[in-house]
C-alpha cells in the first residue's frame, strides 16, 4: 500500500536525513501516514466517512506499528514528514500473535468496511515465493510532496536490496503512483480488484539492480 500523491516531479531535490524511526516516534509517524493516505482510493473505500477517516487512520497505523515493531523497519525523514514501513525477508507474513496484537485491535478500534478488511488480508496471497523485502507503506505529508522525499526514504533499503540481490514487492493503491515507482525500478505485475465494489490495486516488483562501480 503506497502514498497516492507522489507526483512526476518527485525526484531528489535537496538531500534530507533518512534514519530508522524510534519506538517513541510511532505517534508522529502514524499521523504523517494518516495525512498522506487520507485521499487514497483503498483507504477511502475502507473508511468512507470524511469526518472520521483521519483519526481512524492514525489509530490504525499506530496500533499496527506498535504490535509489529520487532518485525518491521520504519525509515523516516528526520522530521517524520515522509515514512516507509518495511518488512524484512521472511517477516512480512503476520503470525497469529501479530494478527491478535495488530490487525484485530486496529480493526476493532477503527471499524473499516468488512470487504476492505478481507481485501487487505487477501493481498497476502499475492506475495512472491522467494525471499523479498515488502514495502508495507510509503507516505509523505501533502505539504512536502513533490520534493523527492519518497525516493530518498526508499533509497537505503533499495540500495541494500541491490547489494544483497534481493527483490522488493508491494502493491500500489493508486494508478497515479505507478510512474513514481517505475522511476525507482519497479514494474507493474497486474491490475486486480481490491474487493467487490472497491478500487483496483497494482502489485509491483523491483528486481535488484547491478551495483555501480
Amino acid at each position: 500500500m503506497t502514498d497516492p500523491k507522489n507526483r512526476p516531479e518527485d525526484e531528489m531535490n535537496e538531500a534530507i536525513e533518512v534514519r530508522v524511526a524510534k519506538r517513541d516516534e510511532v505517534r508522529q509517524v502514524a499521523a504523517s501516514l494518516a495525512t498522506a493516505f487520507y485521499d487514497d482510493p483503498v483507504i477511502s473505500f475502507a473508511y468512507p466517512s470524511d469526518t472520521t477517516r483521519l483519526r481512524r487512520l492514525e489509530v490504525f497505523f499506530a496500533t499496527q506499528a506498535r504490535a509489529l515493531w520487532k518485525q518491521r523497519e520504519i525509515h523516516i525523514a528526520d522530521d517524520s514528514s515522509s515514512a516507509a514501513i518495511w518488512a524484512r525477508p521472511g517477516e512480512w507474513k503476520m503470525s497469529t500473535l501479530g494478527l491478535l496484537r495488530g490487525i484485530v485491535p486496529a480493526t476493532l478500534r477503527t471499524r473499516p468496511k468488512l470487504a476492505a478488511l478481507r481485501g487487505y488480508l487477501g493481498t497476502d496471497r499475492l506475495h512472491p515465493d522467494e525471499p523479498h523485502w515488502y514495502l508495507e507503506a510509503l507516505g509523505t505529508v501533502p505539504a512536502q510532496q513533490g520534493k523527492g522525499l519518497g525516493a530518498q526514504v526508499l533509497a537505503p533499503v533499495l540500495r541494500q536490496c541491490d547489494e544483497e540481490g534481493v527483490p522488493v514487492w508491494t502493491w500500489s493503491s493508486n494508478e497515479n503512483n505507478l510512474a513514481f515507482y517505475h522511476r525507482q525500478g519497479f514494474e507493474v505485475l497486474d491490475k486486480l480488484e481490491f474487493a467487490p465494489g472497491g478500487p483496483p490495486i497494482f502489485p509491483i516488483r523491483r528486481d535488484p539492480r547491478p551495483l555501480e562501480l
